[in-house]
């Protein structure tokens, strides 16, 4: 282009104007970010170009010619302090001068171009409490993010996509007050916002897993001998056969109902089952006996939610079945008794015996009392004639024959040769008469006197009679003789 500023030239014949051309080169255009700006960002588009006519301005234009702002200088930069989605697009820059009262504009520059996206980053997502979670216990879910976007919501999900919950903020915490099987699974997070009337998602999380779980505590087992035929021995438990005796299974409170389980090793039986009744239940044995031996444990089961479970068994209870000892003490306590009874019941025999053999012997002494007469004719003194008695026990030692008969003696010759002196065993009535010698002393009644007769045949007039028979030991009857 030639452009004439002013004549150069008047000549006569005919005149010419000639013009001098503006050349000014084409700007150069930047983008300060990527062609990805996330809305609400910062950008910032430079335009610059080199001239001598310094004096210009720059244009920036939009994909559609549109100029949408205007900076004067030769090196501009145009801002958008917080990008939207209006902002996206293609954007040149143009610089325009001014010469001699005339306006020049440079061509176009090369295009910069940029889009509006809206980035939410991912969430973080934990658990609590651990992975494995009893049935019936809070289980909390919490869900966090770090954006601008703030007004957006979180949706938690199960991965089975059985389970969705949502909720409004950028941390948020999704509780299960009593955890169900049909909570178990893997879980994960996802934010959500709306931006210039568009909407926008996070990344999923991390996903978290948890199990439900019924960890049954384990039983108690204990023992029991209402009988008392048990003792702890030095192989443990020992029970005396044919006591009966209870083995009492119980557990701590945590789910309701079940049921115990009586696991036993030593015989054929291996398990018996009673319902739980205040989380206890008792197992009886009426009477103890060798299948009873062995060890003994208790499993709690239970239903939840349809399903089952069974604690462990690891504690157990030894008992040994012993013999009873009744059997040995009650013939040694008999042995016992024969021993101290014997004795005794001949000790008693042997007394009635000889209490029976005295009483038959005072029985014979009194029996055999035979009175007899004897009138005496030859004594002067006499005025009156008595009839006097006399007890005679005869000893007398036969040598051709063992039995002694009762004798009746006449013993007035011998009264008549001996004098008459005090006897000690006498007998005197109201009317006794006694001789002192050859004198008669008169009394109104018979004298009773016991006579020991010697083994040489004389008469022992002081001999007490019952020494008499006592000392024969019943051999020799007694002898009975008048003694007047």
């Amino acid at each position: 282009r030639f452009y004439l500023e002013k004549p150069v030239l008047h000549c006569v014949f005919k005149c010419f104007q000639l013009y001098f051309p503006v050349t000014l080169p084409t700007p150069r255009i930047s983008l300060s970010t990527t062609n990805q700006v996330t809305w609400g960002e910062r950008v910032d588009i430079t335009c610059s170009v080199e001239t001598q006519h310094t004096g210009g301005s720059f244009n920036l234009k939009t994909g559609s010619g549109s100029v949408i702002q205007t900076k004067s200088g030769t090196s501009v930069t145009f801002s958008f302090p917080k990008v939207d989605f209006a902002n996206a697009g293609s954007y040149y820059c143009q610089y325009q001068t001014r010469v001699s009262s005339r306006e020049f504009s440079s061509p176009l520059s090369s295009s910069v171009d940029f889009t509006v996206i809206v980035t939410v980053p991912t969430p973080r997502i934990s658990l609590s409490p651990t992975k494995e979670i009893s049935w019936g216990e809070r289980v909390n879910i919490t869900c966090s993010v770090e954006t601008q976007f703030r007004e957006g919501s979180f949706t938690l999900t199960q991965s089975s996509g059985s389970l969705r919950e949502t909720k409004r903020g950028t941390s948020v915490t999704f509780s299960f007050l009593k955890v169900d099987f049909i909570h178990e699974g893997s879980y994960y997070c996802q934010y959500k916002t709306r931006v210039s009337s568009r909407d926008f998602s996070s990344p999923q999380s991390s996903s978290v897993k948890f199990l439900v779980v019924v960890n049954l505590l384990q039983p108690n087992i204990s023992f029991s001998a209402p009988d008392g035929g048990s003792h702890w021995g030095p192989q443990g438990l020992e029970v005396t056969r044919g006591y009966s005796f209870s083995i009492i299974c119980s557990t701590q409170p945590q789910y309701r109902g079940g049921s115990f389980y009586l696991e036993f090793s030593g015989s054929n039986i291996t398990s018996i089952n009673q319902p739980a009744v205040n989380h206890s239940a008792t197992f009886f044995f009426h009477e103890a006996d060798y299948d009873h031996q062995g060890n003994y444990s208790c499993v709690y089961e239970v239903t939840v939610s349809s399903r089952t479970f069974r604690s462990s068994n690891i504690e157990l209870l030894g008992i040994t079945v012993k013999a009873s000892l009744a059997p040995f003490i009650g013939s040694g306590v008999g042995m016992g008794l024969l021993l101290i009874l014997v004795p005794i019941l001949i000790f008693i025999i042997w007394r009635c015996k000889r209490q029976k053999r005295q009483m038959d012997a005072k029985m014979v002494y009194k029996q055999r009392a035979v009175n007899t007469y004897d009138t005496s004719h030859g004594m002067n003194e006499m005025e009156e004639d008595e009839e006097d008695y006399e007890n005679a026990d005869v000893f007398q030692n036969n040598k051709d024959s063992n039995d002694s008969d009762d004798d009746y003696i006449s013993i007035d010759e011998k009264v008549d040769k001996k004098p008459r002196t005090t006897v000690d065993n006498d007998y005197s009535g109201p009317h006794e008469m006694s001789f002192a010698g050859n004198e008669l002393e008169e009394d109104e009644d018979d004298d009773y006197e016991n006579v020991c007769m010697s083994e040489e045949g004389g008469v022992d007039m002081h001999a007490d009679g019952e020494k008499c028979w006592l000392d024969s030991e019943f051999e020799d009857e007694d002898i009975y003789a008048n003694v007047e």
